[in-house]
């Protein structure tokens, strides 16, 4: 099974968990689950879900073939195709209109000074989330960007020389670097959205508590 090690600038390596490969050998070991395989007993299958919105990734009957869909699509600077489950959709819809439905009855009865704190506290929990993870995506483009920078110069450098396996390494290498910098901005963006919403709505909590 192939596995893909990433540098970054300041000697850290960003990889896929993979135990052909003894890792502490590498150094100490930083380990953050990005996605669950669980099975859903409605449909029968088994479906892989990210770990932290639990959002439907990938399903399949056999859990081999979950499991080979991580390794293939949670490697370094690899895009994660977006779910086009139609049932994952319904529910999206059904959750929504149950969401508006249960924001008109609490409007109508009327703020809560209890549940308005815990909503603030909820909200400001998630903005740590935030922020914490916004500085994760910083630094993977940081290192998309060096690995970019490195890998035109390993390409410029073997067409110059006539390695040609080099500087065929070195254009994989930039172009995986420029993709993975690309998934970072767009999910940097996302938080940035996320992160206003939530900041607009905390201003509006605090002012119902004054």
């Amino acid at each position: 099974m192939r596995t893909t090690l990433r540098f970054d600038p300041r000697g850290g390596i960003d990889c896929l968990y993979t135990e052909a490969v003894d890792l502490r050998t590498l150094g100490r070991l930083h380990v953050v689950r990005a996605t669950e395989v669980v099975f859903d007993p409605e449909d029968q299958r088994w479906e892989v879900r990210d770990a932290a919105f639990g959002k439907l990734l990938f399903a399949d009957p056999s859990r081999a073939a979950c499991l080979a869909w991580e390794q293939s699509n949670l490697q370094p600077g690899t895009a994660v195709p977006p779910n086009t489950n139609p049932k994952s959709h319904s529910i999206m819809k059904k959750s929504i209109i149950v969401i508006l439905i249960l924001a008109v009855v609490l409007a109508a009865c009327g703020p809560n000074k209890s549940k308005l704190r815990t909503e603030l506290q909820s909200i400001d929990a998630e903005l740590v989330y935030i922020r914490t993870t916004a500085g994760h995506y910083r630094d993977r483009m940081s290192a998309a960007e060096f690995d970019a920078f490195i890998g035109s110069l390993a390409a410029g450098y073997g067409a110059m020389t006539g390695d040609f396996e080099l500087a065929g390494d070195g254009v994989d290498t930039a172009v995986s670097s420029v993709n993975d910098h690309g998934i970072s901005r767009a999910s940097l963006d996302q938080l940035k959205q996320r992160h206003d919403q939530l900041a607009k709505r905390r201003a509006e909590v605090a002012s119902q508590l004054d």
